[in-house]
């Protein structure tokens, strides 16, 4: 295994645009006599980011749920003044509800409602005795907060600003770039079915992640900000590719295992693998394809190759009409606008973003929370230890930080080890480094030595939770004030009482939510295939482009969870892109099924039937129910191929993709009857 990549000269700037954005808020907090200077250089660390779009955006978020926390403060505190207990429970479920609502959100926006609940769970817990410092206590941890998202945005924005635009145009670049070899994989017969399965996984989970990531572009200063539309609407594009390329491998295959790959079909298929990885390809040579195709699908031959090749090349036709939308897309991001008129109406026809909401895991995120400040309050009455408050408060901050982790105990394991480490840096500098110091600028020399090579492990995704450990915690621990604190026994308290919340964190996350990646696997699994299932069951034919982005979404959720399983899991065998290709030929044959014949929409109906049983048994008869499908998918295209007009041969289309989706490697259906040639355009 080759050895981790070296900081880079951008990782060393930022770390040292971070230090200095600490030590002036630090300096700025003891000029103005803040009671806590501490959490002014915590927080430029927490929110700390290299690209300067995403630091705002973290800071605006972290200033708003910093305010809604405050308000809720000062409503709880007075309101429950003589009844401790219930506000011990108030705020537990206050913190609950925040972290259940923080996970539906699914975009860094959460980051409002995450915060909204851990500031109550610092600055109220404190006060259940001494309820007459709510205010005061409110106004003092928002402005420090406060302080430190300022100078953090500040020195990010005017210091050797690193953009989110330009970073994000790369990933977008990178991703067009592997999906026009993917494609050309599929419609050349290159790809390997293991190879191209993990290769559009990969790029699911891409595209959700930068879609997530667009919404720091919107607080870029640069030229770039103008661009989230352009580039939420490109995104949307691209995620619509992975379905289509999965469908014409399948074809591809389909065809050359029937011997049915003629040398004009191979040629078409040769022109559209060059002419999308040719960036400059121009409008005639779009045109010319669009003709070969055109002339491929005019000499289909009759019965099942000729249903196969007519569904090439109907994909054949959306691939080159969605390649083209990407790279006109792409073009107008050049430039900064939806300058064209066909750009503008590719925006007005995006259809939104349909995310995968998994309420019953929120919920247990948020039980987990409340569980485990409930837990550390009882232990902290109980004690009667001073410093046993913080054993609820950091145990509350853990479960809400780590919410959306499947499995958050080995990273708070990890952090453990990361907490003790900053201790012993703090315990030196306290009682050996400090003492030996006079005044502010040695105290922020002394404090650098240990921040900025903290802070350069900061910018490695890598490394970021050590860098987390350290930067964050040292400050924390050291509770650097205007004045030495030279008190052993209140730092080692404190530092135990860490320990302890870390392991009541681990403790309650591993009775109530720890699920790991198998057991989420499934979970996403069996909600794609209970929405295949609904898409069968709908009596209407539905919005075939929510299906795909509800279940493309889901891949891309998918796709690291399935990364870190072993090649034996079962949830490595499911394959949510030929799902979604279901999806969308269930919603093709309901939109002919009205204008087919009594009988033969009736044995259509009975199909879907069994379609959605299948699907919402979650597939646990596979080889049984998977037999009696195509039976009866070979049944309905008999009976539709005797019948003339376009809504019999939409459905044998349909249902000819329907069977490559549920089982390409099925031996040919017996020969189907020549569907009517004044129907095959």
């Amino acid at each position: 295994m080759s050895a981790a990549p070296g900081p880079s000269l951008a990782d060393v700037v930022f770390s040292l645009k971070t230090f200095a954005a600490a030590m002036l808020a630090y300096w700025i907090a003891l000029y103005f006599d803040l009671s806590r200077p501490f959490w002014a250089v915590g927080t430029v660390y927490i929110i700390a980011h290299p690209l300067a779009g995403a630091i705002t955006s973290k800071a605006v978020y972290r200033l708003l749920g910093t305010l809604i926390g405050g308000v809720m403060t000062v409503l709880l505190v007075p309101n429950l003044v003589n009844a401790p207990e219930w506000l011990t429970l108030a705020i537990a479920l206050w913190v609950g509800l925040c972290v259940f609502v923080s996970l539906l959100d699914r975009t860094p926006r959460g980051y409002v409602f995450l915060l909204g609940g851990y500031t109550v769970l610092l600055a109220g817990l404190p006060l259940v005795n001494s309820p007459e410092a709510a205010f005061d206590t409110a106004v003092a941890r928002v402005e420090e907060i406060g302080l430190g998202i300022l100078c953090g945005a500040l020195v990010s924005r005017t210091i050797l600003p690193r953009h989110a635009g330009p970073v994000l145009l790369a990933r977008v670049d990178a991703w067009l770039g592997h999906a026009a070899r993917l494609a050309g994989d599929a419609l050349l017969g290159e790809a390997r079915p293991g190879d191209a399965q993990r290769e559009r996984r990969r790029l699911a989970a891409d595209a959700v992640d930068m879609r997530a990531f667009t919404t720091h572009v919107g607080y870029d200063t640069s030229r770039h900000q103008a661009r989230t539309d352009l580039l939420h609407g490109l995104q949307e594009r691209m995620i619509l590719l992975l379905p289509l390329v999965s469908a014409i491998e399948d074809h591809v295959a389909g065809l050359r295992r029937a011997g049915a790959l003629a040398a004009p079909a191979a040629a078409a298929l040769r022109e559209v693998a060059a002419w999308m990885a040719a960036d400059g390809a121009t409008a005639a040579a779009r045109v010319r394809l669009l003709e070969r195709i055109a002339a491929l699908e005019a000499t289909a031959p009759p019965g099942w190759e000729g249903l196969l090749l007519r569904n090439l090349a109907l994909r054949l036709r959306e691939l080159v009409a969605l390649w083209r939308d990407c790279r006109a897309l792409r073009a107008d991001l050049a430039t900064g606008a939806a300058r064209r008129a066909r750009t503008r109406r590719l925006l007005a026809a995006g259809g939104g973003a349909d995310r995968h909401l998994d309420y019953g895991m929120a919920a247990l995120s948020g039980l987990g929370a409340t569980l485990a400040i409930l837990l550390g309050s009882v232990f902290w009455i109980a004690t009667g230890w001073a410093d046993g408050v913080t054993v609820p408060q950091i145990a509350g901050v853990f479960c809400c930080l780590l919410a959306a982790m499947d499995d958050p105990v080995p990273a708070m394991r990890q952090f453990m080890l990361f907490v003790l480490a900053a201790a012993a840096i703090a315990f030196a500098y306290q009682f050996a480094v400090f003492p030996m110091l006079d005044g502010f600028l040695p105290l922020a020399a002394a404090l650098g030595l240990t921040l900025i090579p903290a802070g350069i492990l900061l910018a490695t995704p890598a490394r970021y939770l050590i860098g987390m450990g350290l930067c964050v915690n040292i400050p924390f621990m050291l509770t650097l004030q205007s004045r030495l604190s030279l008190d052993a026994a209140g730092f080692l308290n404190a530092n135990i009482a860490l320990v302890l919340a870390i392991a009541l964190a681990m403790l309650t996350s591993a009775l109530v939510r720890s699920v790991g990646a198998e057991a989420s696997a499934r979970r996403l699994l069996h909600r794609g295939w209970a929405r295949i299932a609904a898409a069968a069951a709908r009596p209407r034919p539905g919005d075939p482009g929510r299906i795909q982005r509800q279940l493309i979404d889901t891949l891309g959720l998918l796709a690291p969870r399935l990364a870190a399983l072993g090649a034996g899991s079962q949830a490595m065998a499911g394959d949510l892109l030929r799902d979604l290709r279901v999806g969308l030929d269930i919603a093709a044959l309901k939109a002919v099924q009205p204008a087919l014949p009594g009988p033969a929409a009736a044995r259509l109906a009975a199909l879907l039937a069994r379609l959605g049983a299948y699907y919402r048994d979650g597939k646990a008869t596979a080889d049984a129910g998977l037999a009696e499908l195509v039976a009866g998918i070979d049944a309905c295209l008999a009976l539709t191929a005797a019948l003339p007009g376009p809504a019999a041969l939409g459905a044998g289309i349909a249902l000819a993709g329907l069977r490559q989706a549920l089982d390409p490697g099925a031996p040919a259906p017996r020969p189907v009857a020549a569907l009517a040639e004044k129907h095959a355009a």
